[in-house]
């Protein structure tokens, strides 16, 4: 971790200690650290390494709340990811507290509202549709891949609980460009999520604003995410499935050189399987594809298949180990991505397999 993260990290630990006079404020977050076998299926491929954020991101999270009477609450919160395996800040967009960093107001009458950078509406449908809620190597998250998962300088609404139904919406000044394109970026997206019992469902859809070229082409078009699923607890197992499908407008040489069609889509099967008291048992597999037509290749297309076992030792700290793979056909060279989605296991060769085994522990505090 640098000085300028360690000021910035001080700053915000100054300015929520500042805001605990006038509202409770609490220091939370999880640390998540592995040892791992890794192989990206490539020739030399093999590595053993510490990794962070397999079952759930390493995280520092400042959250505040004051209440103000009338059923109304104001209420922050910043989520800052880190790397235990180093002590590093994550990398790219979600540095420092680009995890989540709001501000709001909640009514127990009309719902939430708050502004800033936090999970589109698709985060709370893979969430629910997950063998270990986006967790572990061979998550749905994994499996979807393109996923926009967290979005800037926008404003989120989500409604009160109504009898077991839940909205989430967003509105996006994307990228907030003085110059064209001034739209690329920009987000609307509409999540709903019902519970009820041992039923849990969830579908979202959004849209963002990106470029279709490169260079003097300044146009943009629409590129759409959507995904459903749901999972029913039937006691002795819980059963979890989900669909996903994305549609790329972006330049192909730009796209995430794992899945560069135009069109992909995703669907995933799970179960979880308690032992004991203490235990639990989580297998999933699911497929990608895409529509990318390569002369003497056969459309992209990777088999995932993954297994983990969790154990509890107390109420905030659980051992696990988890084993991840996909097959690859000869077109396609899908990634392997734990929940700390930087640390992927990505392959360099169209065909090749990744595969990764864990076996680390959390501790929540």
């Amino acid at each position: 971790m640098n000085s300028s993260s360690l000021s910035r990290a001080a700053a915000a630990m100054l300015a929520m200690t500042a805001l605990g006079a006038q509202a409770q404020v609490t220091i939370s977050g999880a640390i998540d650290t592995s040892l791992e076998f890794v192989n990206t299926g490539d020739p030399g491929g093999k590595t053993t390494q510490l990794g962070t954020g397999t079952v759930t991101g390493s995280r520092i999270v400042f959250s505040a709340r004051e209440d103000m009477g009338g059923g109304l609450s104001a209420f922050t919160r910043l989520d800052m990811g880190i790397r235990t395996d180093s002590g590093d800040m994550l990398p790219g967009a979600n540095a420092n507290f680009g995890r989540t960093s709001i501000v709001g107001i909640e009514s127990r009458e009309w719902g939430q509202l708050a502004l800033g950078r936090t999970g589109t509406p698709l985060i709370p449908m893979l969430n629910q549709t997950d063998y270990g809620g986006i967790g572990y190597y061979g998550n749905n998250g994994s499996i979807s891949q393109n996923i926009i998962g967290r979005a800037s300088n926008g404003i989120y609404y989500m409604s009160p609980d109504m009898r077991g139904l839940t909205l989430r919406a967003v509105v996006t000044a994307g990228l907030e460009n003085a110059t064209a394109p001034q739209d690329q970026g920009r987000m609307m997206g509409l999540g709903a999520y019902y519970r009820t019992g041992k039923l849990n469902l969830a579908a979202a859809y959004q849209s963002s604003k990106e470029r279709t070229g490169t260079g003097a082409n300044l146009a943009v078009d629409d590129q759409t995410e959507m995904g459903l699923g749901g999972r029913y607890d039937y006691g002795w197992v819980t059963v979890n499935a989900g669909w996903y499908k994305i549609h790329q407008v972006t330049p192909a040489a730009s796209r995430d050189r794992a899945i560069p069609s135009n069109n992909t889509t995703s669907y995933w099967l799970g179960a979880v399987f308690p032992v004991g008291k203490a235990g639990r048992l989580g297998m999933q597999m699911g497929e990608t594809k895409g529509d990318l037509k390569v002369a003497g290749l056969p459309e992209p297309k990777g088999t995932t298949m993954a297994a983990y076992y969790s154990h509890s030792l107390s109420k905030r700290t659980s051992l696990y180990v988890n084993y991840g793979r996909i097959d690859n056909n000869a077109g396609s060279m899908l990634s392997l991505i734990p929940a700390a989605y930087f640390a992927r296991v990505r392959p360099a060769v169209k065909g090749s397999d990744p595969s990764a085994f864990a076996a680390g522990i959390v501790h929540n505090f």
